[in-house]
């Protein structure tokens, strides 16, 4: 182990002979993906609560202005802004279900599976 708090990254050393160093990097791991979508959930928290302070200014402004032509100007960027908070909530979304994870851990293991052919050797 190194002087930081986590573990070697696997590969380093031989983990299969030390159960214990195995768990923690698979502990640490998780620990790490978990941290990394709770991250991206508060970005879009963040994103959401700056969106709505700034559109619903923009709104006030817009209802408290004594123009004639009453011309809705906040409302495209409360449509484009909200389409880009729309997508960036999918992306958390799916990043956050575990779909994307694991479809590209299937594909990974397909490939392996495909390069090394049916008896488990490279065929290259």
């Amino acid at each position: 182990m190194t002087g930081t708090a986590f573990p070697e990254a696997p590969g380093r050393r031989d983990h299969a002979a030390d159960p214990v160093a195995a768990n923690d990097i698979a502990h640490t791991e998780a620990w790490r993906r978990a941290r990394r979508r709770v991250r991206m959930q508060r970005g879009w928290f963040i994103h959401a609560t700056v969106y709505a302070i700034v559109i619903g200014a923009l709104w006030v402004a817009w209802s408290i202005g004594l123009h004639a032509p009453r011309f809705a100007w906040p409302m495209p960027p409360t449509l484009g802004w909200g389409l880009g908070l729309a997508i960036h909530g999918l992306v958390v979304l799916a990043r956050s279900s575990g779909f994307a994870n694991d479809w590209e851990r299937r594909r990974i293991e397909a490939y392996v599976r495909e390069e090394l052919g049916p008896h488990g050797v490279s065929g290259k």
